[in-house]
């Protein structure tokens, strides 16, 4: 898998601190340890309050390594997600809507200003072509993320991982732009590249398709977003 030494590789869904367990610093020194090129610091929390990340880490251990600030945004009403995604896009580098109800994925789906539609099969339940062809026609990309699998046990797991093989299949038909994050609450959580690509593999992505979407699509969704691959404002560096 030489292929893996060249790629650069990014995880666009990781919680710190304050809303989850561990430092910004703690989950940076981890991820790029484990292989990344950059992660996406993402606020998760019921306010949909953005956190500007303070790094005390030193300059050198952050060199060749790319932080984002991002935000999930978790809503009970979609009117309330449409306001939620306008007032936040502009002040962060990601836009991420925490779905798996279909009402939620369907608001997702349909805005181009959403960067990612999260935990789309979290009720247990897939897409369906009405809202694939959305993801497609607006540029949204559709997260398979690994700690649903992980997490879950038993007809629960078996509920998730059909759901994803059914997500796989209507990506590929609509060449719908997929992503594969960790959704890491803590260093724990953590996946290298290499094993989200085995999980991926686990549900029926080819290897091709898992780098792709661990590599190309974020890359283009970061592209889109930034003008540079510079540590990104809200995300502070103190020698």
């Amino acid at each position: 898998m030489g292929v893996l030494k060249q790629s650069k590789f990014y995880d666009l869904n990781i919680h710190a601190l304050p809303d989850c367990a561990d430092s910004p610093s703690r989950l940076v020194l981890e991820a790029k340890d484990m292989g990344y090129s950059g992660i996406c610091l993402t606020s998760f929390n019921k306010n949909n309050t953005l956190h500007k990340q303070d790094m005390p880490i030193s300059l050198p251990a952050l060199k060749n390594f790319e932080i984002y600030t991002g935000i999930e945004i978790r809503v009970e009403r979609v009117a309330k997600l449409t306001k939620e995604v306008s007032r936040l896009r502009g002040k962060t580098e990601i836009i991420i809507i925490g779905g798996g109800d279909e009402d939620m994925n369907r608001a997702a789906v349909e805005n181009g200003k959403v960067d990612i539609l999260a935990h789309p099969t979290a009720h247990g339940k897939p897409l369906n072509h009405v809202l694939a062809k959305a993801a497609a026609d607006n540029g949204v990309a559709v997260d398979f993320n690994m700690d649903a699998l992980i997490m879950q046990r038993g007809s629960s797991r078996m509920k998730v991982l059909t759901a994803m093989r059914q997500n796989l299949m209507l990506v590929r038909k609509y060449n719908i732009p997929m992503v594969i994050t960790s959704n890491a609450r803590s260093h724990y959580d953590l996946r290298s590249p290499r094993e989200m690509i085995a999980l991926a593999m686990f549900f029926g992505m080819t290897q091709d398709e898992a780098l792709h979407a661990l590599s190309v699509v974020p890359q283009g969704i970061i592209r889109r977003n930034t003008n540079s691959n510079s540590i990104m404002e809200g995300v502070e560096v103190v020698e």
